[in-house]
């Protein structure tokens, strides 16, 4: 007589905080292997669940990326909301320094959002998301962008956003946002 192994227990998380671990799971995954990379069963198993239980919290892997990217979008629209406050020259620092204190504080997630082409395509179909770009780089581009200061702007946007997740950077955060912030300022001041 073969005595049955049992079946291993799930805990339950309380309210919200299971979704919070799926998408902490899910962003780490995206980081790690991309979206395209990233199952919804990979997903499962990094939390020890059923697929299910991921379809329980998610209808589709795109509402997760989009939930993932969620806290940058509101982010980005912070930004935009300050800065239309201020003066021209003072707005254009004020994104400048809040994009690169986005990237620090996301960085996992900024690098994703702007090396992903997964990502990429589902965030540019966004509505949240792509009106937040279009009022930040209207702040930073000004009336009438030259060509060459939308590459300056392509250029310093995804340098920040792929620099802020600097594998095995010595610096601290202060040294990474200091340099992050000069170059992007000199990158968009070159060009005026």
């Amino acid at each position: 007589m073969t005595m049955a192994t049992p079946a291993p227990t799930r805990t339950r998380a309380p309210r919200g905080q299971g979704r919070a671990r799926l998408l902490e799971a899910a962003g780490e995954l995206f980081a790690e292997n991309g979206v395209s990379g990233t199952s919804l069963q990979s997903i499962a198993d990094r939390l020890g669940v059923t697929k299910a239980a991921v379809y329980h919290q998610f209808a589709s892997k795109d509402e997760i990326v989009i939930a993932v990217a969620e806290p940058v979008i509101t982010v980005l629209q912070r930004i935009a909301d300050e800065a239309e406050t201020l003066p021209e020259a003072e707005a254009r620092a004020s994104v400048v320094a809040g994009l690169v204190d986005l990237a620090i504080a996301h960085r996992w997630t900024s690098a994703v959002l702007r090396r992903d082409p997964a990502m990429a395509q589902l965030l540019d179909g966004h509505p949240a998301y792509t009106r937040q770009i279009s009022r930040i780089d209207a702040i930073l581009l000004g009336a009438e962008p030259t060509v060459e200061r939308r590459l300056a702007l392509a250029f310093a946007g995804g340098g920040i956003m792929a620099l802020g997740a600097i594998p095995g950077f010595e610096g601290t955060d202060d040294e990474l946002r200091s340099g992050l912030i000069a170059a992007m300022t000199r990158a968009l001041t070159t060009l005026t």
